[in-house]
């Protein structure tokens, strides 16, 4: 796997000592295979073949959400009644991920071996991960652990790819919060009493949410078929608390198409022409950062990008102003910062021009951050992107 370099695969030290001297090697006994199962199994695979982002008719503002997050490996959450999408929008996102990178192969491949996940005969992992734990997943499972020796968990296994988490807010609480680390900072440090491990998790996180436990809910009372409290509906969403929440770089609200919304037979772009401005954008910012020790600008260090890559005056102050209002948290206004260079560099890709972001790219990124509808006049939005 590593060029230059002869590997020779021994079980005993015997067979060490022979090779050294140029001897036979003998024969081992063979090593029983570590449990574990593989993260993609061949109908898993087969199901990411069958699905494109062209089977999704109208959403224009989410679609492209999901091209910023995907750019620049920004988390994101998605929230809205049962039956409106959020599922079939998470499970084409890597349709749209370009193949890894030899760096990303390597550091993936490694931890699938290190978990016990890679059948014999399998080679070098070359395409982005996608795990979907249940949501009765455990800690252990989720984050990694386990007794003995410790294991990496299904968010170190889509390092590079995605976990989508559907169902969010009905995880475990334990769950929940334990994954505020890897939210920050991109990796996970699992302590045991006599060895602690940290790996790496810089995967896309998305996560799914009803707007409450039935899924009815709708804001619009002609579309309101919920039967749930409004106790209850609270209950269900601060399931998802603040820190978490603070930590998610996107957020979209999903709605279900109503019939005549949308033309059924209007050309949609397929996930190959969306994965091409994916992997352009994310070309441009490996050549921007190959100084440092980040790849894309989900994984920028905030403090670094605010002095090293700073706004232009008019877009500082109108992030200073969403601060200091209370409308962004300091880790908020870091987040859009981020987001307002992955809007620029897919602007950049549109238009073929060099763009720096200001002030247009950080009011889209405020409004992919908050929630709110995008306009179609904002840099690099593909019409109808409302």
């Amino acid at each position: 796997m590593v060029p230059g370099t002869t590997v020779l695969g021994v079980r005993s030290l015997a067979q060490v000592v022979a090779c050294l001297t140029g001897e036979e090697p003998p024969e081992a006994e063979p090593v029983a295979p570590m449990s574990g199962t593989r993260l993609l199994s061949w109908r898993t695979e087969r199901r990411l073949d069958e699905v494109d982002l062209a089977d999704l008719h109208g959403l224009a503002d989410v679609k492209y959400a999901v091209e910023v997050a995907a750019a620049g490996a920004h988390h994101l959450l998605l929230s809205g009644p049962k039956g409106a999408g959020k599922t079939s929008i998470a499970e084409r996102i890597p349709t749209i991920l370009p193949p890894l990178t030899a760096e990303e192969s390597l550091e993936l491949t490694a931890i699938h071996s290190l978990a016990g996940a890679l059948e014999p005969g399998d080679g070098r992992l070359v395409r982005a991960p996608f795990s979907a734990p249940h949501h009765d997943a455990s800690k252990a499972s989720l984050i990694g652990g386990g007794s003995g020796q410790v294991r990496p968990g299904e968010i170190s296994r889509a390092h590079a790819g995605v976990l989508f988490l559907d169902e969010f807010p009905l995880f475990r609480a334990d769950v929940i919060e334990a994954l505020r680390e890897p939210l920050e900072s991109g990796d996970v440090t699992i302590a045991r009493s006599d060895e602690s491990v940290r790996l790496p998790a810089g995967g896309m996180v998305v996560l799914a949410s009803n707007p409450c436990p039935c899924g009815k809910y709708h804001h619009s009372p002609a579309l309101d078929r919920c039967d749930c409290t409004e106790v209850k509906r609270r209950a269900y969403r601060s399931r998802v608390t603040g820190p978490v929440a603070d930590r998610i770089d996107v957020t979209r609200h999903v709605e279900p198409l109503r019939r005549g919304e949308v033309d059924p037979f209007a050309v949609v772009e397929t996930s190959a022409e969306v994965r091409a401005r994916v992997a352009a954008a994310r070309a441009r910012q490996v050549r921007r950062y190959a100084a440092e020790s980040w790849r894309l600008n989900g994984q920028a260090p905030g403090t670094r990008l605010a002095h090293d890559y700073p706004l232009g005056d008019e877009a500082t102050a109108l992030l200073r102003e969403a601060v200091f209002s209370g409308r962004l948290s300091s880790r908020g206004g870091a987040r859009v910062h981020r987001l307002a260079w992955t809007v620029a560099d897919l602007a950049s890709v549109r238009s073929g021009a060099d763009v720096v972001p200001d002030r247009a790219e950080v009011e889209v990124a405020l409004r992919l951050r908050t929630g709110e509808p995008l306009l179609s006049t904002g840099p690099g939005l593909p019409a109808g992107a409302r």
